[in-house]
């Protein structure tokens, strides 16, 4: 049955699944970086600094450590930001379902008073219609 929120309540059910369809990418996005976090962290504790060998060996080991640290931190920064970003999600969607259900409680609300004027109305043409009857029956 369409009232007067049923168009509100659509609009709103499309940015409520807009929404959620963000929120489970961020999600994924947290659990690959997660991943490769582990393994630049295992990558980094199981690196095998040169135990002899001349300077350039020892100098581009050093700087191999390094990335593989930089790499490391960028992954974690990436890590915090799509967190926020989930959390910023998390809220807006909440917002939004909040917003969803209100809108579909007035129109529940809207459905229910149409149905009551309907059975009312329903009800005055029966008596009509009865009165009608008994008046016919009552002449003849």
């Amino acid at each position: 049955m369409n009232t007067k929120f049923s168009q509100v309540i659509k609009l709103k059910k499309q940015n409520l699944d807009k929404i959620e369809i963000c929120l489970a990418k961020c999600r994924t996005l947290r659990s690959q970086l997660e991943d490769l976090l582990k393994k630049a962290t295992l990558e980094l504790g199981s690196y095998k600094f040169p135990k002899g060998g001349n300077f350039i060996v020892m100098k581009s080991s050093l700087e191999e450590q390094r990335l593989l640290r930089e790499h490391k931190d960028d992954l974690i920064e990436k890590l915090n930001l799509n967190q926020k970003e989930i959390m910023h999600y998390e809220l807006q969607y909440k917002k939004a379902y909040m917003e969803f259900e209100k809108i579909r409680y007035l129109e529940q609300e809207e459905i229910k008073k149409i149905l009551e004027k309907a059975k009312k109305d329903e009800a005055i043409m029966l008596d009509e219609i009865a009165i009608q009857r008994y008046s016919f029956i009552k002449a003849n």
